[in-house]
């Protein structure tokens, strides 16, 4: 019966062969293509705009390099502290507005001697490598984290705050290399102590890795994190003969007064709203210590480990006074844990910002006496959203959300599908 239905219906036509032909033509090529054509169109749009290509690369990196090379302090507290006083004076300071920009070394001094090597080169040639390690670091962390679906590592290689990222030449993508690292060596001490220590000796605020360690019983890996960064840091800060050490911690206080007010984070949000910026700090603080209690509970659902370190992540985003949307290259973290394959969630970083151009008339223009723009809000309000519904996936489990939706519907909950989470 077999041969005489496959004889029925002969052999596939000419035209239905070559339009499979055409078909996996295009997906193997012009997909690429277009994405690549998106990449440099994107990269052309904001050099237009901006003028600023490897703007945070040369003014707080390569230059600090530089400064080492000559032995001189790489830093420079008393300009970041002028316009800090310019600016309780009431006056407009560099840093304050978008429009005014600045850049210096303001990296902890770990960050400063690990660039020295690339200062020895033209900036052309040293952006060139930096720029080519910043895409390594961020495709070879996602798949780290367990990322094979190329259509994810293609949305993120795409996504506003990396290409933002690499066009700035911010140190967002080495943070996603090393929490890859930090997940992927997990189980050995060394490993993941080292990459946790690096990421805090690198940029301070992903500290909650650390108690992610320490919070899934690898109390060994966090006391030599702890450890390890203390060593790297100290060995940096005598490498350039502590030049800026005792000012280090004023000048961060400034930098966190003259760019907080413009930032993406919950404190630029809580600002806006007319709290004080210390009672804003310590709230922020507070809701970074109540989610990762959330990951030390989660710790009992499928998939536990994994999903502490998401809400670590969110936790660390949520604690920093100051986010620019570059830092959320940091949310594909979360993404990838929750679905480490295709899905909707992989949209939403390149969605956000569209949502912020598509908003304006949303926050009202009238500061009502603030200190700061409620403008802002049209880029907190999108990013604090999606961490918060980051945290909610991560925190409960299908069957859970299913239930809530149909208490709130009215109806029968549907039988959960499984998800990767229920995987690991």
């Amino acid at each position: 019966m077999s041969a005489v239905v496959a004889s029925a219906r002969g052999p596939r036509p000419a035209r239905e062969r070559l339009s499979w032909l055409v078909a996996g033509v295009l997906r193997l090529l012009v997909v690429p293509s277009l994405l690549l054509c998106g990449v440099a169109l994107a990269w052309v749009a904001v050099t237009v705009h901006t003028g600023n290509l490897l703007y945070d690369f040369r003014g707080g990196l390569y230059d600090a390099g530089l400064a080492i090379l000559q032995g001189r302090d790489p830093y420079r507290a008393q300009f970041i502290a002028h316009q800090a006083a310019i600016m309780r004076a009431g006056g407009v300071a560099l840093g304050e507005t978008a429009l005014r920009p600045f850049s210096v070394p303001v990296y902890p001094a770990a960050a400063n001697v690990a660039i020295v090597p690339l200062s020895l080169l033209p900036l052309w040639l040293a952006g060139s490598l930096y720029t080519v390690g910043s895409v390594a670091a961020m495709l070879g962390g996602l798949w780290l984290l367990g990322v094979r679906d190329r259509r994810c590592l293609a949305l993120a290689s795409v996504s506003w705050p990396f290409l933002y990222g690499l066009y700035l030449g911010n140190v967002g993508p080495l943070l996603v290399l090393g929490a890859g690292a930090a997940w992927r060596w997990r189980e050995r001490v060394w490993p993941s102590a080292l990459a946790v220590a690096s990421l805090v000796a690198l940029k301070i605020f992903p500290w909650p890795l650390a108690v992610w360690l320490w919070i899934c019983g690898r109390r060994r890996a966090a006391c030599l994190a702890a450890v390890l960064c203390a060593a790297l840091t100290l060995s940096a800060w005598a490498a350039i003969d502590f030049h800026g050490l005792l000012q280090y911690p004023s000048m961060l206080s400034n930098v966190s007064y003259l760019q907080e007010g413009r930032a993406d984070s919950l404190v630029t949000g809580l600002l806006v709203a007319g709290v004080a910026p210390s009672a804003a700090t310590v709230v922020a603080l507070v809701a970074a210590a109540g989610l990762l209690l959330v990951a030390w509970r989660a710790l009992r659902l499928p998939g536990g480990e994994a999903r502490a370190l998401g809400l670590s992540v969110i936790a660390a985003l949520t604690g920093t006074p100051i986010v620019w949307e570059h830092y959320m290259v940091l949310i594909f973290i979360p993404i990838a844990v929750i679905s480490p394959r295709w899905s909707r969630l992989w949209l939403a970083p390149a969605l956000l910002p569209i949502l912020e151009l598509l908003s304006p008339a949303v926050i009202p223009a009238d500061t009502g006496g603030l200190p700061y723009s409620p403008e802002a809000l049209r880029g907190v309000l999108p990013w604090l959203a999606l961490q918060g519904l980051l945290a909610v996936m991560l925190s409960t489990t299908p069957a859970q959300r299913s239930r809530w939706r149909a208490a709130v519907r009215g109806r029968r909950p549907r039988r959960p599908s499984s998800v990767a989470l229920g995987a690991r």
